[in-house]
């Protein structure tokens, strides 16, 4: 029998993987992988005050590396406290390992106090969950975690360990990296050929870019195609890659979340080809109008996750295989396809630029309607923000904004994947710490999280994290001083909601973000006038560690 003990294993896989930091917050059933950290300096604990700062830190870290974000949780009420984050990471398709500590088995059957049913709190929101029943099985476990993780489609794993497995000695001496699963297959030459087809005589198709694109790295491969088949290209709803240039004449935006609004903007479109897509209904509240797709529309679909081919129409053609490969091979049917359809490729080319065109100018027209205004809006940031970050790309928008969102995907120049990434779930309470996370991944890029007040006011404990860290994060919070986006929802959806004041959705109240900022040892300042702005973004910008920035926007 080795002397390793079963946590031991842990920290060798996170040496094989080249994992740098694991994120949680301290509690007794983890103990024995807390007590650990000492005896690996090259992996470093990252001290969380709530559970869902963690996970969102590994979201961030996960990100940005492209490894899997490791958490360590407490027992049942620490695990629950996390599960907010990690429904998110679930839908946005986050590879993680999370660990939670379990009881002693021994006790286990006396339910003693913390203890829970951790795999039934979880099981709907992880690709696999599973409580390690004795130490025997804890190599297998890990090993398949790890495996699991990393597997596209990617996403959150858990594994709920008991405290005397975690100690007990280990079956085996060393942990090797888990099976890697190759997936790198190129979707069948005759569905490529048919969704060719499809493309070329379809009067109005429109690519949808989902976050398969970016995570497959497929971004410029995306743009190839739109620009060999004179086709517009539109984001995903709630993305959290950027996954196409959003300065590209083809580009027309990224979809909204209000269901009629998304009808709208599919509706001109004959042939919708959805890339990647994960979100294929990004709404919040629904209207009762029918399905968001028009009926008799064509789909097409090329996707790593065959769940998501036909998932929500009838019908269609579904191509499954890695993005970026198939791409490659789609564009190089294309190529000896169009020649015959060159002058309708041209048309068609002239009319989405005309359309991204006119979407430009809108923008900038209410970007100067509302200079015009004296105050500041979201837009007004955004757009002063995108005049600061370097030119070379190297910083990412961390965009928890919610109301003030679609202003940071519209106004900062944004063309490869990592310079970008959001929510996905709708669930709040994860941007901040997914910025500190990413930070932490790579220190020498410019990080933004831009967050409504009510947003960080959520976990605003993860400015602890931050200063511990030394994370150079720029904190922006768009405070409107209430839930604007139910406010706007409401009026959306309109009667019977909206006929009375809730006093509930204002957040006139007491909290002094700036105050909160600096009980934490974070540098913070309020920003009430447009002609303040630009410069207290680039103090922000520029401060050698956490910097928050209040700013007071038009409601």
């Amino acid at each position: 029998m080795s002397t390793v003990l079963g946590r031991d294993l842990l920290f060798q896989l996170l040496q094989h993987y080249g994992v740098s930091h694991a994120f949680g917050n301290p509690g007794t059933s983890e103990l024995p992988f807390i007590d650990g950290f000492p005896k690996y300096p090259g992996i470093e604990y990252v001290t969380a005050l709530h559970e869902a700062n963690a996970v969102g830190m590994a979201m961030g870290y996960a990100r940005q590396t492209g490894k899997p974000g490791v958490v360590i949780l407490h027992v049942a009420p620490g695990l629950a406290n996390g599960m907010g984050n990690l429904y998110n990471a679930f839908r946005a398709g986050i590879p993680l390992v999370v660990i939670a500590g379990q009881h002693h088995t021994r006790i286990l059957i006396e339910e003693p106090i913390l203890a829970g049913d951790h795999v039934g709190l979880v099981r709907s929101m992880t690709k696999w969950a599973h409580e390690v029943r004795h130490a025997e099985e804890l190599p297998i476990a890990l090993h398949r975690a790890f495996k699991v993780a990393l597997t596209p489609p990617h996403g959150p794993v858990f594994l709920s360990i008991p405290y005397d497995v975690s100690l007990a000695p280990a079956t085996i001496d060393r942990m090797a990296p888990s099976t890697k699963v190759a997936s790198g297959f190129v979707a069948e030459q005759a569905v490529l050929e048919e969704i060719t087809q499809a493309l070329l005589t379809a009067k109005r198709p429109l690519i949808v870019a989902g976050d398969g694109v970016g995570d497959a790295g497929a971004h410029e491969e995306v743009v190839r195609l739109a620009e060999l088949l004179g086709i517009g290209v539109i984001a995903e709803g709630m993305p959290t890659r950027q996954n196409a240039d959003n300065r590209h004449p083809l580009f027309l935006g990224t979809l909204p979340l209000n269901a009629k609004q998304i009808r709208q903007s599919l509706s001109g479109s004959d042939l919708l080809f959805y890339i990647g897509v994960s979100a294929q209904a990004p709404v919040t509240l629904y209207d009762n109008g029918g399905s968001l797709v028009s009926p008799g529309t064509e789909m097409a679909y090329l996707s790593d996750d065959p769940w998501e081919i036909g998932k929500n129409v009838i019908g269609g053609i579904g191509a499954w295989g890695e993005l970026k490969a198939s791409l490659e091979a789609l564009i190089a049917i294309v190529k000896r396809s169009s020649g015959p359809y060159r002058q309708t490729i041209e048309e068609r080319h002239k009319k989405v630029e005309a359309l991204a065109g006119a979407r430009r100018e809108r923008l900038d027209t209410a970007l100067i309607a509302d200079r015009g205004t004296g105050q500041i809006s979201a837009k007004l940031v955004a757009a002063e923000l995108a005049k600061l970050l370097p030119q070379d790309g190297k910083f990412t928008i961390v965009n928890e904004a919610v109301s003030g969102s679609s202003a940071f995907s519209d106004y900062v120049p944004l063309w490869e994947p990592k310079q970008y990434t959001a929510g996905k779930g709708g669930g709040l309470g994860h941007g901040a710490a997914q910025a500190v996370g990413a930070a932490i991944a790579e220190p020498d890029r410019i990080v933004v999280n831009v967050s409504g007040d009510g947003t960080f006011l959520y976990y605003p404990q993860i400015l602890y994290s931050a200063v511990n860290s030394k994370a150079r994060v720029l904190f922006i919070i768009v405070n409107n001083r209430a839930y604007h986006v139910l406010k706007t929802g409401m009026q959306a959806m309109g009667a019977p909601l909206g006929a009375d004041f809730l006093e509930c959705l204002d957040l006139n109240g007491p909290a002094n973000l700036v105050k909160i900022a600096e009980a934490f040892g974070v540098t913070a300042e309020r920003v009430t006038k447009p002609d303040e702005l630009a410069d207290a973004l680039r103090r922000g910008l520029e401060a050698p560690g956490p910097y928050v920035l209040d700013v007071a926007v038009k409601t």
